[in-house]
């Protein structure tokens, strides 16, 4: 399946794909019964600012189908600059190009389910990180959300440690998370 994808910055046009994209993700960890995700969180206001800084990726297939997106962000993420974070990498300091980049809000489509997608995905983003000057990829995701823990293990990524979200607002009623990173 992957040799048939391509990742790409989305379009203004695909914001109502990438949110049914986002849906079905949200679907799919409420079957943990997690509260990530489920309240309100992403939402259209988040994919715009995404497509507006250029940050939203699809995986796209042959026939031009949308499959998978996910936010790649190249600026600091301030969730991450808690102190009692420790990373792989070095902080840089405020206002200094960050030496990672930041994966948020990635999803893939029902009907693309158990395809290599997200795989894929994680694969273009750490080639686009590299590309960009970039030492690594940092992640975060709520401790019940064992699919994506299980995927980021073997993908690479290394389980760092627990923190509570500074900033979600009244999206998201549990802010524990795992932040994870990879060497790239």
């Amino acid at each position: 399946m992957n040799d048939t994808l391509t990742m790409r910055r989305a379009l203004p046009g695909e914001a109502d794909r990438v949110m049914e994209i986002l849906e079905d993700g949200k679907r799919s960890i409420a079957r943990f019964g997690i509260e990530q995700w489920q309240h309100g969180y992403p939402n259209r206001t988040s994919v715009e600012g995404d497509l507006a800084l250029d940050a939203c990726w699809v995986a796209v297939d042959a026939s031009g189908s949308l499959l998978g997106t996910l936010a790649l962000r190249f600026d600091e993420d301030p969730e991450y600059r808690m102190p009692e974070l420790t990373w792989l990498t070095p902080q840089t300091s405020p206002g200094c190009t960050p030496s990672y980049a930041a994966i948020h809000r990635c999803a893939t489509a029902a009907g693309a389910l158990k395809r290599g997608v997200m795989g894929f995905m994680f694969a273009a983003a750490e080639d686009i990180a590299r590309e960009n000057g970039r030492k690594s990829l940092r992640i975060d995701t709520h401790p019940g959300n064992v699919a994506m823990r299980s995927f980021l293990t073997r993908h690479g990524f290394t389980e760092l440690m627990t923190f509570e979200l500074k900033t979600k607002g009244d999206a998201e009623t549990d802010l524990t998370r795992i932040a994870y990173e990879k060497l790239v």
